[in-house]
Order: structure tokens, then sequence, then C-alpha cells
């Protein structure tokens, strides 16, 4: 017997690239695009499928487009039938600082990042006349601080977490990046409210983590632990990445049948898919949860 089960949609809403040019006053393309395939996905599914929608409305976007709203203003239309859809609208927020001629990525000063979140809430607020209730930090960084401030300003549902990942001193390839990526190893894969003194273990306090799905690639196939020890030493140590729309299609699928029915699923039967293929909104990740769980496609498909 299949089981539909709920699962979350997140697109960030943001500039083409993560370091635009400093003269850059062009459209989001991607957000664009993205409009345009979610719709054609939400009339196929009928089922009612809503989207998660997170706007970059931080300092980058001030300096870049002369208001932190800039995204509100411009596509402001298309985020009301969004929201008219039934689709949350929530932040994401990145740390970019400027510097000389170049942009960084300052995790390292806390003044300089709760300064950068409270301007996010702020612009919501002006923009839409309400609180912003779900929250997105970039780059999937996020500490105890940042935790706190982003639940003392409303958000009920933080959705930044990658179950797996590893502390790290900064992003690959020549981004110039300050702090530290803390250590999601062991935090949970099906949403919990966190504790007080670690934003990472289960506990008491009132905003909800919905962290991202996430697998190990690339995919290896079943073999002896001596063979993925000559494995993990030719080709290097595979990392968790976030199931998205991104991967490479087989990544994807291996992905999917990882999280959904693999390892994954024993620890979290109902998963929370960043940019995977089907949602409901962040209100309806703590759905009970089921043991057998099934994946189809809005034709009906396994």
């Amino acid at each position: 017997m299949t089981t539909k089960i709920p699962a979350l949609v997140c697109v960030d809403v943001e500039p083409d690239v993560r370091r635009p040019d400093f003269n850059s006053r062009d459209g989001w393309k991607g957000f664009e695009e993205s409009l345009r395939l979610f719709e054609e996905l939400r009339r196929r599914a009928g089922v009612g499928a809503l989207f998660n929608w997170f706007l970059r409305m931080d300092p980058q976007v001030e300096i870049l487009y002369g208001s932190a709203a800039w995204a509100a203003e411009r596509y402001g239309a298309q985020i009301d039938g969004l929201r008219a859809a039934g689709d949350e609208v929530g932040l994401h927020t990145h740390a970019w600082r400027r510097t000389g001629g170049a942009w960084v990525t300052d995790h390292g000063d806390q003044g300089w990042v709760s300064r950068r979140v409270r301007v996010s809430f702020e612009a919501y607020e002006r923009a839409f006349g309400l609180a912003c209730l779900s929250f997105r930090f970039g780059d999937h960084w996020m500490n105890d601080e940042t935790f706190g401030l982003v639940e003392s300003l409303g958000a009920r549902y933080e959705l930044t977490l990658e179950p797996g990942q590893r502390p790290s001193a900064g992003v690959p390839g020549d981004e110039v990046c300050t702090g530290r990526f803390p250590d999601y190893a062991k935090v949970p894969r099906e949403p919990y409210r966190p504790a007080r003194e670690d934003f990472r273990t289960r506990g008491e306090r009132e905003m909800w983590v919905i962290p991202v799905s996430t697998t190990l690639l690339p995919p290896w196939p079943a073999a002896p632990l001596y063979r993925r020890a000559v494995w993990r030493a030719r080709y290097g140590r595979r990392q968790y990445e976030p199931l998205s729309l991104a991967l490479d299609p087989e990544q994807f699928r291996h992905a999917v049948g990882d999280i959904v029915v693999g390892g994954s699923a024993r620890e979290s039967r109902t998963p929370s898919v960043a940019r995977g293929r089907r949602a409901r909104r962040a209100d309806d990740a703590r759905a009970p949860r089921r043991r057998t769980i099934g994946l189809t496609t809005p034709e009906g498909g396994t």
C-alpha cells in the first residue's frame, strides 16, 4: 500500500550569482524561471501542492538594489499570487559584507550577523505588514545566538540545518569567509523543538527546527567495508549533500531512494525535502509519521 507523506519544497529567492557585480541591477532570472516551473508542477500534481519561498531581504540586496525589500517591490504581484495559492513566504538571510571591492561572508562577527538578521525581519514586516514565521540562513550556517535572535523576532520554523554536515572553516572555492560552520553530524533528521543550550539537540524551545533532507554523495554501491576503505583513500570522503533539484539526475534519483527508503528513512520517516518534488507548508511538517511510505510522480507513476 502506498502512503502519501508530507514533504517541503524550499525555494531560495535571491540573485542569480553569489557575488554579484556592485553595479548589477538585473532581475532574478532564477526566481522567474522557478515561478514557471513550480506553477507547472502545482498544476500537474492536482493535489493542492504548496511550496515554500524564502526571500533575500538583507544588506547585500540593499547595497545592490537600493532597498532590502527589493524582491517584494519588484515581484510584488507574483508574491501576492503565491500567498493567494497558500504558499509560505519566509526569509533567507546571508551574512555577505562588502569589504573594499569584494564580498566576504562574515560569520565571525556576531554583531554583524545579528544586524543582518534584524534588517531582514524589519524589511519583511515593512513589505508585507506582518511578521515572518519561517527562516533559512544562507550556506546552512547557524549558531545559538542567531537562533535565539530569530526566535525572538517571531519566527516559528527554522529550516537551515543540514544533518550530517561536518564543521569547517569556510566554503569551497575562492570565496572569503570568516568564522566556522557548525557540526551537524548528530542533528536529528526529523522536525524537533531544540534545547535552549544547543539548537542542534532536542529540547523545549518554542520554535521548530525542520532539518533539510541530506544524503551521502557520490553514491557508492553495496560493498564490503575494506573495499569502501579503498574507495575513500582513492576518491576522498563522501559528503552529506541536501536533496536538491540542482543535483545531477542520477544523484537526485539516488538521494530520493536513500532518504525515503534507505538508511536515512530509519531515522526520518517523514523527510523534509529541500527543493524536492512535492510540498506542503511548513505548518504541516508535524503531521503524524508513518512506518511505511511511498513516493509517486504527479502522473501516478512510481
